[in-house]
């Protein structure tokens, strides 16, 4: 390995690449170029501050768990060496960069929080038998910059960078990896004979830029989904017609995943992309959103849960992204892609259908994320009926309920599809009466209807702890001209975890390891006001593993267990005005366990104790 610079900093990189933690020289009056010249292992953390250029015939080696620091400096226009403006890498031989789940490695900035353009890129030039596995990407120019070159990426991450890849008459396959937040684009490439297979690309500039004859490539199979710009965009150079079916486009509608696209129904004299037939369900995921269905304080098994991106046609239509049962215990797991989605449950009851739909909609989940959400079922309504409006103007009449009876002082809300979640104050609104009815006057049309009371009285914002909250499963209703609708919507009230925006605070005397939460019952009904104490099967006397929170009116409580197992748990009185305080009396055992962050069973249930 040799350097343009003086013999003396030729040893200084030498040694320092040959150390388990190297430190790259930094520019002093123009880009230092370091020459790997023969096989090399990273490992640790790399520090680059110029460009390391690997000459053809060398393997660079970077080991799991590697971090390879780019210091931020911009080169002067003078000092660009082979279009580097910035640090980055130079490869004409070849990189073998493969990771782990537990311990990838990372190429991003030196010092701060990256962003595009902090370094420059990976050049790849005449190179072959590069691969890159559980790889994270992040700061640069182009992170990827390829021409005439052979590249595998498998399960890698692209972020906040200018452009994730830019590639230029190449051969590269990209599987299962994760394109976001990429300024300008997720993936560029031009005449190149790509496989892009399993991948997510979301919230970038634009998703996936075709520049010019790039008809060869076979792009299947990815989530393609919620990009600022488009989703799919050719270039104006682009005279060819390309095949991108077997896609999903965020959306499975044809006619709305073709707005996602650039081609030339856009622009004549470019070729068009085929996108059909667009995939209906998401193919590859990377969050979670789990929970419970309850009715009542009782777990439903065997309800169905769905996740839509959106629900302008309706709560139940088939255009989810994903769908699962519930279990016995009435819990659920929907894998999704990242993003926002509104989660809709139904279930069957002694006392007829289930309707779930809680008052966190839509619910964001992050890239490998996992949410919890409860889901308040209400018992769903008789369907709307109509009337003819006689001589007044066509109105949809809305009575809200709370477990059957009317309910006063509801604020009851009528929107447009399209509208992006409920939290708007909608078309018109109106307050309920005595009598549980308020009447909206509006013009024909389709109609998304909820219904909230806060207990604070205010019109605006989130519905509290205590507030009231519901929407039509109906929805969307429709108002033909010269008709009254009337419409019941029945309403849940937002208590303890199944709030499903209220996050109970497990701390106290005892909190450590893993946060979860619960719900207790004794003789039937909440145990409002005790505390949970858990001891591990052998030792129930004495320091508790942990105590939760005060239970609330729900019989929610949140607790800190020191790790996954088996507990023994038992209930006290709380002392009021002592915080952790708790009676002496105890009554218990029942028998727990904690697997995967969840408490089972979903329910502690006591029985009062008999009094002698």
């Amino acid at each position: 390995m040799t350097t343009r610079r003086t013999g003396a900093l030729a040893l200084l990189a030498a040694a320092a690449l040959a150390a388990s933690c190297a430190h790259l020289p930094e520019r002093s009056a123009g880009p230092d170029v370091v020459f790997v010249e023969r096989d090399t292992v990273w490992s640790g953390e790399i520090r680059v501050g110029g460009i390391v250029h690997v000459r053809k015939g060398a393997t660079l080696t970077i080991r799991p768990g590697t971090r390879i620091r780019f210091a931020p400096a911009r080169f002067e226009a003078a000092e660009e060496h082979e279009g580097f403006a910035a640090a980055g890498l130079k490869v004409e031989g070849r990189i073998v960069a493969e990771g782990t789940e537990a311990e990838p490695i990372v190429f991003t900035v030196a010092e701060g929080t990256p962003a595009p353009g902090n370094w420059d890129k990976i050049l790849f030039s005449f190179s072959s038998g590069n691969r890159f596995v559980h790889c994270t990407f992040e700061g640069a120019r182009y992170a990827f910059h390829a021409h005439f070159s052979e590249i595998s990426i498998r399960r890698c991450l692209f972020r906040h960078n200018d452009e994730g890849v830019r590639l230029g008459q190449s051969r590269v396959t990209i599987e299962d990896s994760v394109f976001t937040r990429n300024a300008i684009r997720g993936i560029n490439f031009r005449e190149c004979r790509n496989e892009i297979r399993g991948n997510l690309v979301f919230d970038n500039g634009d998703g996936v830029f075709l520049h010019s004859k790039d008809s060869a490539s076979v792009i299947r199979g990815n989530a393609v989904y919620a990009n600022r710009g488009f989703n799919l965009r050719l270039g104006d150079l682009h005279a060819d017609d390309v095949d991108v079916s077997g896609n999903w486009w965020g959306t499975a509608k044809e006619d709305e995943a073709r707005r996602t696209v650039f081609d030339g129904r856009r622009l004549p004299g470019i070729g068009t992309a085929r996108i059909e037939p667009v995939l209906a369900r998401p193919p590859v995921a990377g969050a979670q959103v789990r929970g419970v269905f309850m009715n009542g304080l009782a777990p439903v098994a065997g309800a169905q849960v769905r996740a839509y991106a959106s629900v302008d046609d309706g709560f139940w239509e088939d255009s989810y992204a994903a769908s699962v049962p519930t279990d016995a215990d009435g819990r659920f797991a929907l894998s999704v892609p990242p993003g926002r989605w509104f989660v809709v449950g139904r279930g069957d009851s002694p006392g007829g259908p289930l309707f779930a739909f809680p008052g966190k909609n839509p619910i964001s989940a992050g890239l490998r994320e996992t949410v919890e959400v409860g889901l308040p079922a209400v018992p769903v309504p008789a369907p709307p009926s109509r009337a003819p409006a006689g001589g007044s103007r066509p109105a949809i009449r809305v009575r809200a309920t709370l477990r059957g009876q009317p309910a006063a002082g509801v604020i009851v809300q009528a929107m447009r599809p399209g509208s992006p979640d409920f939290r708007g104050p909608g078309e018109a609104s109106g307050v309920t009466n005595d009598a549980g009815t308020a009447t909206l006057v509006l013009p024909p049309g389709r109609y998304l209807l909820a219904a909230k009371k806060r207990t604070t009285g205010a019109a605006l914002g989130m519905v509290d702890e205590g507030g009231l909250f519901g929407v039509s499963p109906h929805s969307p209703v429709e108002l033909p001209p010269g008709e009254i609708v009337s419409v019941e919507i029945p309403l849940f009230e937002k208590r303890g975890w199944l709030a499903a925006d209220e996050v109970l605070d497990p701390a106290g005397p005892d909190a450590a390891g893993t946060a979860t939460v619960g719900t207790v019952t004794l003789g039937g009904q909440p145990a409002v006001g005790y505390i949970v104490f858990f001891y591990p099967p052998a030792e129930t006397i004495g320091r508790p593993a942990a105590r939760s929170s005060v239970v609330s009116e729900s019989g929610a409580f949140g607790v800190s267990l020191p790790g996954p197992g088996e507990y023994l748990a038992f209930i006290r009185r709380s002392v009021p005005g002592v915080p952790g305080g708790a009676e002496e009396e105890r009554i218990g055992p029942v028998a727990v366990r904690l697997e995967e962050g969840r408490l089972t069973p979903l329910v502690f249930s006591f029985d009062v104790p008999e009094r002698r």
